[in-house]
């Protein structure tokens, strides 16, 4: 009884599985055939909309033509042949069977080619009269006379006059003194009238007719200098310092129209550059700059700002306090002993009570007898030596013992003691080890 329900359970199970994929499966047909009929009528719509595009575009190339070719009738009816035939040509180059075009052109071309151009006679040749350069060759003179007598201004102005009569007339010797009239004005304008913009432009004229020599060239290099100084004046001392000293070295008496010389204002520039400098802090730049304006010109009040700038730049410390000189050898330090350049002999007895008895003198020898290369303390007792001047060293004190004879014959020992080895003389004890 329980199976019965179970496989009707299945069998309605499968049929709704059924009807769900036929469900799907019809969706899915009718997408397709929706995006299928989608893109035929894109398809068919780009096709059509080309169709139109391309109609258009043949219905403005004919109505181009047609305006081209109505046009060109008008301009052959004008007798404008020439543009009457691009017209016809342009048309049958897009359409050669535009109706009309052809017989146009060949009408256009018959007319153009049939019409001569007449041969162009020759004018005749009229003779013309010799002109009078009288008035002329008097202007070319007067101006040589201006130019012996130094007068540039005038030589100028009859030399301009003479070229605007006759520009052919003795082109070389023209050019040659208008190029000498125009460099001497400009050099006098610029050493004698302080006009130095003008001195500038006469000289830039003056080499259009020919290149300068080395003292124009100069006396106008000089003059730039000067102008670009003075657009720095008061406001960038530094730069002013920079180019009014290059023309103060080479010509420092050379003024402008305010009447500074070049000198004058590289002295002022050096004090505005030290105050621009002491202004920021920089002491020590400012000092130099002061310096440098008073190896020119002495001033009171340039001094003390010098001397301000002096103290500023190298402050007295405190700890530093003048001091007696040193003596050679300070206190207190060690003097090493030196070798005395008196005699080349040993400066120190032997000692005599170190030493038993009975202790070989030859084995012990090498112990008691210095070199001559050693030297013993000047004192045996324990007292500091008094320092050594600056040349020679500290006398031995009272305490130290004669100096041995020159036959080094050792003191006799403060005791009552048996003579020994050692009390031979040093030369004879040390003359096996000093002939090693």
């Amino acid at each position: 009884m329980a199976s019965k329900p179970v496989s009707q359970h299945k069998a309605s199970s499968r049929a709704g599985k059924k009807s769900y994929l036929s469900y799907i499966v019809l969706i899915v047909i009718a997408a397709i055939g929706l995006f299928t009929t989608s893109a035929i009528g894109a398809v068919g719509g780009y096709q059509s909309a080309l169709k139109d595009y391309q109609r258009q575009q043949s219905l403005e190339s004919v109505k181009s033509l047609q305006e081209q070719y109505v046009l060109g009738v008008q301009d052959m009816d004008a007798g404008r042949l020439d543009l009457a035939r691009q017209r016809f040509e342009y048309v049958l180059d897009h359409d050669p069977a535009f109706p009309g075009a052809a017989e146009k052109l060949v009408q256009v071309m018959q007319v153009l080619y049939a019409t001569a151009t007449p041969t162009a006679v020759p004018p005749t040749i009229t003779p013309t009269p010799t002109p009078d350069l009288r008035p002329v060759q008097d202007l070319f003179t007067q101006a040589q006379n201006d130019y012996s007598q130094g007068n540039w201004n005038g030589t100028i102005e009859v030399l301009l006059a003479l070229r605007k009569a006759d520009v052919a007339f003795h082109v070389v010797e023209v050019d040659s003194l208008l190029y000498r009239s125009l460099r001497y004005r400009g050099l006098k304008k610029i050493q004698e009238e302080a006009n130095l913009e003008g001195g500038m432009y006469d000289l830039s004229l003056a080499e259009g007719f020919g290149p300068l020599d080395a003292e124009a060239e100069n006396w106008r290099n000089l003059a730039r200098l000067y102008v670009i100084g003075s657009g720095f004046w008061e406001v960038h001392p530094e730069q002013a310092v920079y180019y009014f000293g290059q023309v103060a070295a080479a010509a420092p008496g050379l003024t402008d129209a305010s009447g500074w010389t070049a000198s004058g204002r590289y002295w002022a520039s050096l004090i505005q550059y030290g105050d621009l400098l002491a202004s920021q802090g920089e002491w020590c730049s400012a000092q130099e700059q002061y310096e440098a304006a008073l190896s020119r010109r002495s001033d009171a009040a340039l001094q003390e700002k010098a001397a301000e700038a002096q103290v500023k730049c190298s402050p007295p410390t405190e700890t530093l306090s003048p001091s007696p000189k040193p003596s050679a050898t300070p206190t207190g330090t060690f003097i090493p002993p030196t070798i005395p350049v008196e005699t080349p002999t040993d400066t120190s007895p032997a000692p005599t009570t170190t030493q038993p008895e009975d202790t070989p003198a030859v084995t012990e020898q090498p112990t008691v007898t210095p070199t001559p290369t050693q030297e013993l303390p000047p004192t045996p007792t324990e007292t500091q030596p008094a320092p050594p001047t600056e040349t020679q060293p500290a006398p031995p004190t009272e305490t130290q013992p004669p100096p041995p004879t020159d036959t080094q014959t050792p003191p006799p020992p403060a005791d009552t003691q048996a003579p020994s080895p050692l009390d031979e003389p040093i030369s004879t004890m040390a003359a096996p080890y000093l002939a090693l």
